[in-house]
């Protein structure tokens, strides 16, 4: 329980962030779920905003609290939330466990300002593995070999009876093992060059503030340093 209160108090400080007639941004995740929650009580109350969802489920938590949900468009957003798998002191990220970190990258890069929120587990001094990945099903097998040569053995993630799993957009799932990765800027550069690739869970350079939950229920703001070299 006292790491769900980390999550908790991390994703209800972010609304703190959102003012009256937003376009807002909603994760995906169990911390980002208590934002949305957080967010669905203020409209509740008479807060304004609209939100785009990062997943399918979170439109479905959304509409189940009354949050409008809106298309994202050439407008963009004020503001996007959501949470991580590991957080570096540069706050480089690597997001996707869940499965929607196109959807979230996407969001992400369409706001104004995008704040993670996460509890202290998700601390780490380097980032590693696992990498998520978002693949087209079709040639997978030369995608993966490609992704291979990338330092780490990639594989599909597998659901019930052995089928593949797939994003939201219905493409293929997986995940890249590595350890420490040395110089995260490279990587992600070398995995956005492979054309069967559609996008993968290093989000670099793109969260300007991150909120951290305790296990007492309070939070701490980490904020963005100077480029890392």
């Amino acid at each position: 329980m006292t790491a769900e209160r980390s999550k908790e108090a991390a994703g209800r400080a972010a609304l703190a962030l959102v003012e009256d007639g937003m376009r807002v941004g909603l994760g995906t995740g169990s911390t980002a779920r208590w934002f949305t929650q957080a967010v669905g009580e203020a409209v509740r109350g008479g807060l304004r905003v609209r939100a785009v969802a990062s997943s399918d489920r979170t439109a479905a938590l959304a509409r189940e609290l009354g949050i409008p949900i809106v298309e994202l468009d050439a407008e963009g957003l004020d503001l996007a939330v959501d949470g991580a798998d590991l957080v570096d002191p540069a706050l480089r990220l690597v997001k996707g466990g869940g499965g929607a970190q196109v959807r979230e990258k996407v969001v992400a890069a369409a706001a104004r300002r995008f704040v993670v929120v996460a509890d202290e587990s998700k601390l780490v001094p380097r980032l590693r593995g696992p990498v998520p990945v978002e693949i087209l099903a079709f040639g997978s097998g030369a995608t993966l070999a490609a992704l291979g040569r990338c330092g780490a053995a990639f594989r599909v993630r597998s659901g019930g009876a052995g089928r593949p799993l797939t994003s939201d957009s219905g493409n293929l799932l997986g995940d890249g093992w590595f350890g420490v990765i040395e110089d995260p800027e490279d990587l992600a550069r070398r995995l956005d060059a492979i054309p069967g690739v559609i996008g993968h869970g290093l989000f670099l350079g793109m969260a300007d503030l991150v909120l951290v939950g305790d296990e007492a229920g309070g939070v701490r703001e980490l904020r963005r340093r100077e480029p890392v070299e």
